[in-house]
């Protein structure tokens, strides 16, 4: 009763944070056709490939509702063959926005890793799925020291960029802009959080509820960053 009580907590809430993820994205994404600036396109998919790792657990949670499951090969893809994209997407949006004499060399480095790493990642899972990653349990994955690392370094390198950005925003005599790289500050840092204690394989339902309600709130202030509705803006800039 606990172990199904766990699924449908982890699952659910999983998905709870991937649908709000990838509504974001998707509406960064739109802002696109409005204003023309690629930008909105790859801070929108950078988004969505963050919120990558908990796919899997949030769809399969829809697949057991229909006593259904998804299959091995695609727990392993959908758990860590987007992280090196949403690497990329996200050094070619902070580069743009932030370094843009520095942002050839930067894509091409990233995308030195990415490549391999996507490719060896497809082989491997057709070859030996085991040096990928393995099911714990029903929900839980466990990583290897290769996709691990990635995972790692992905974080590592979106939460010191997504600093330096939300600093430089907040430099800003712009009270807009200066409370918009506040909240993005706040997003990257919950991420990091939410994504670093779900690393560990909690068997608390404490620390499920716990932990997807920080990742859920990093989309939250992600949106608000790029977006800052009416009624926040006002209270915010009316209050300093």
């Amino acid at each position: 009763m606990t172990d199904q009580l766990q699924f449908l907590v982890r699952g659910s809430f999983s998905l709870i944070f991937v649908i709000i993820s990838i509504l974001i994205g998707l509406r960064l994404i739109s802002k696109y056709f409005q204003f023309e600036q690629k930008n909105f396109i790859s801070i929108g998919l950078t988004w969505i490939f963050l919120s990558s790792s908990w796919w899997w657990s949030g769809f399969n949670f829809i697949a057991n509702l229909f006593n259904h499951s998804l299959s091995d090969t695609s727990y392993l893809i959908l758990a860590n063959g987007f992280i090196a994209p949403a690497l990329v997407t996200w050094l070619y949006s902070f580069t743009s926005l932030a370094y843009d004499q520095r942002k050839q060399k930067i894509l091409v480095l990233s995308l030195v890793i990415a490549i391999p790493y996507e490719l060896i990642l497809l082989i491997l899972v057709f070859v030996q799925p085991s040096l990928i990653g393995r099911e714990v349990s029903e929900n839980v994955i466990a990583r290897t020291p290769l996709t691990l690392s990635i995972a790692i370094i992905a974080i590592i390198i979106a939460l010191i960029t997504g600093l330096i950005f939300s600093k430089n925003a907040m430099k800003s005599q712009d009270k807009e802009i200066k409370w918009k790289g506040r909240f993005l500050l706040l997003a990257f840092v919950l991420f990091t959080i939410g994504a670093g204690l779900d690393s560990v394989s909690w068997t608390s339902l404490f620390m499920i509820i716990f932990i997807r309600l920080i990742l859920i709130m990093s989309s939250i202030t992600y949106y608000i960053a790029f977006f800052l509705p009416d009624r926040i803006k006002k209270v915010l800039i009316k209050g300093e």
